[in-house]
């Protein structure tokens, strides 16, 4: 048994990496518990308000950035899942059409490692990725389209 008998102040002593990946995992496990809860209590129609009340939230933050121009979008997303979770992503474009490709996804790594899903859900849940980034590129008045490839996945926002 450790005992203190003074206070002491704790220092943060996690490197990037560490902080990244502990809050993928942290992240991955609250969105794949709540999505679970919200299915097994209200069904589909709950869990598409759920994922839609999610979105508008991800929206209102990305429109607090002042988002005009499709590179304005990719640029935004990339950089928060870059920062936050540690993901590898390339963007290129232009204020019309631009690019942003995922080398590794740290958050979907995580969500892999756990969730251990079925084939079948891994499909279903790109696609629900795919129709939230469509959305998310309408709240903009842009058009979003999503391509996977293996491990890959580019998203493609355009006006």
């Amino acid at each position: 048994m450790t005992v203190t008998l003074s206070k002491t102040i704790v220092e943060p002593k996690w490197n990037t990496q560490d902080i990244q990946g502990t809050i993928a995992l942290v992240h991955a496990r609250t969105l794949l518990t709540a999505m679970k809860h919200v299915a097994k209590l209200g069904g589909d129609k709950a869990v598409e308000e759920f994922q839609t009340e999610l979105r508008n939230l991800r929206v209102e933050s990305l429109k607090k950035v002042g988002i005009k121009t499709p590179i304005d979008l990719v640029k935004a997303l990339s950089e928060f899942e870059a920062n936050l979770f540690g993901s590898k992503i390339e963007i290129w474009g232009d204020e019309t059409k631009a690019f942003m490709a995922y080398n590794q996804c740290a958050l979907w790594d995580a969500m892999k490692k756990v969730g251990q899903f079925t084939e079948k859900q891994e499909e279903e849940m790109g696609s629900k990725f795919e129709h939230c980034m469509q959305m998310l590129a309408k709240e903009f008045g842009f058009k979003g389209e999503t391509k996977f490839e293996g491990e890959s996945c580019v998203l493609s926002i355009s006006k």
